[in-house]
């Protein structure tokens, strides 16, 4: 390609060597023909005007008049491409396709038309206002650069997309690593644009980086940070987007809906949204419920504080009101079989019944409650299921159920968890036990009425009946 010199004639004569153009031999036929019919356009109007020897004016309006055609040849091409997109787009049958298409990747591409039209027409006055033309370029250069990499960037997000709908079936945070790839590209633009202003190499500013490699850690350190422990929690598989975790030294409690290079989002149940480091949860840890979840069981760990003083050891005459109860007739008799044969009761022995023993109230109600969890079909059958006691303490006997629901849903658990402990409070007075509870104004009042020898019966609160207060008044002679 030889590059040829031509000399176009502005206003006259005196004007003839103002403008050199650059041309080689295939853009004579093209940039050069467009070139020329601008000029002329830009000499007419200088004529209508009367200023045909002003050549700073003339490079003024040679450059707004090439802004505008490049402008409009831009937006015709995008206006034309958006037309072949909307009619072929029903045709396309590509998943990729149509993510281009709803990120407006096409569109943003055609940006670069109208800008790269400019440079080519606005060389045409290097020659004769070096610095107005240089300034242009390179003001136009920058905006390339920033298409560009915009671009780059949507199309980061769609290759992401694609592949997070084919292969990330198991929603991995892995989001960190195109948000690094997109802060790649803008660093790779922001140090473009720096050349283009300082008219250096780019190299030459890649090599004078390493002097500021520390300040670069320094700024970028929560990025780094992020990506490293984006990396971590995918590789160890520790958190899914969707899960519901609770990460230690926070107060967050909640869903994530999203998993960034910076901050991780979560959806608290209260509807707040909570945002934390990745770092932090690699290095404080958290709890995650996937488990739970993937199961379709949820835990019960609850304790009921049963009145010391209402345990009592077992009689005859108790053994048989207690074998009234549904569930508890075979079980008593075969426990009084084993009593009378001078059998220790074990747990899990060759008759298959469930723990608890008849020697007191509590131990027979342990055995009850445990085959009500096991009969009762909200209560996982395969998972850990048992009822103990605990260690005493200042509030009681604590009286524990250890089990899992049949479903993880956290409304049906609830309604499952307090129907558990719900029938427990009903069942107590069966089995003449009693709740422990501090005292309160009707327990003073129930001492002040059984004190001088009243008949406790008229006295209202479980396990006694509801009577008519006017007859409690008669009774008691007040």
């Amino acid at each position: 390609m030889i590059p040829l010199i031509a000399s176009i004639m502005i206003s006259g004569k005196e004007n003839a060597d103002v403008f050199k153009i650059h041309l080689s031999d295939n853009a004579e036929q093209g940039s050069y023909f467009i070139a020329r019919i601008l000029m002329d356009c830009v000499n007419w109007v200088m004529g209508v005007l009367g200023l045909e020897g002003n050549t700073t004016l003339f490079i003024w309006i040679y450059s707004i008049l090439v802004f505008a055609v490049a402008l409009g040849v831009g937006l015709a091409l995008q206006w034309i491409v958006v037309f072949i997109l909307e009619k072929t787009g029903p045709y396309v049958k590509s998943k990729v396709y149509k993510y281009l298409v709803d990120s407006r990747f096409f569109t943003k591409l055609c940006r670069v038309i109208p800008a790269l039209f400019f440079l080519v027409l606005i060389q045409f006055t290097l020659n004769a206002h070096v610095s107005l033309a240089s300034w242009l370029s390179r003001l136009t250069w920058i905006f390339v650069a920033v298409v560009v990499t915009d671009t780059l960037c949507t199309l980061a997000n769609v290759i992401w997309t694609n592949i997070n709908d084919r292969a990330n079936k198991r929603k991995l945070p892995l989001n960190g690593v195109v948000q690094l790839v997109k802060l790649l590209l803008w660093i790779i633009c922001i140090i473009v644009v720096l050349a283009i202003l300082i008219n250096k190499s780019p190299g030459s500013l890649l090599a004078g980086l390493g002097a500021f490699s520390a300040v670069l850690m320094l700024v970028f350190k929560d990025n780094i940070m992020g990506v490293v422990a984006g990396v971590q929690l995918a590789e160890d598989d520790s958190l899914h987007e969707g899960d519901w975790i609770v990460p230690y030294g926070s107060d967050a409690n909640g869903v994530v809906v999203g998993v960034g290079l910076t901050a991780i989002k979560i959806l608290n149940w209260d509807k707040t949204i909570s945002t934390l480091p990745p770092y932090s949860l690699v290095s404080q840890g958290f709890r995650n419920y996937r488990n739970m979840s993937i199961s379709n069981t949820r835990r019960i760990q609850r304790s009921y504080y049963i009145d010391a003083d209402s345990v009592v050891a077992t009689d005859d005459e108790m053994l048989k009101e207690f074998a009234k109860i549904p569930l508890l007739k075979n079980w008593i008799e075969k426990k009084i079989e084993q009593r009378e044969a001078g059998r220790i009761e074990d747990v899990g022995n060759s008759e298959g019944l469930v723990d608890g023993t008849i020697d007191t109230n509590l131990g027979v109600f342990r055995a009850y409650m445990m085959m009500w969890l096991l009969q009762n079909s909200n209560i996982s059958s395969v998972d850990t299921c048992f009822v103990n006691t605990l260690a005493q303490t200042n509030g009681g006997i604590p009286f524990q159920v250890y089990c899992f629901t049949s479903t993880s849903s956290w409304i049906p658990y609830e309604g499952i968890q307090s129907g558990v402990f719900e029938h427990i409070a009903a069942m107590l007075n069966k089995f003449r036990l009693y709740v422990f509870e501090n005292p309160s104004g009707r327990d003073t009042i129930a001492e002040g009425y059984i004190s001088p020898g009243l008949d406790p019966d008229y006295l209202y609160g479980s396990p006694y009946p509801v009577v008519d207060i006017n007859r409690t008044v008669q009774q008691s002679g007040t």
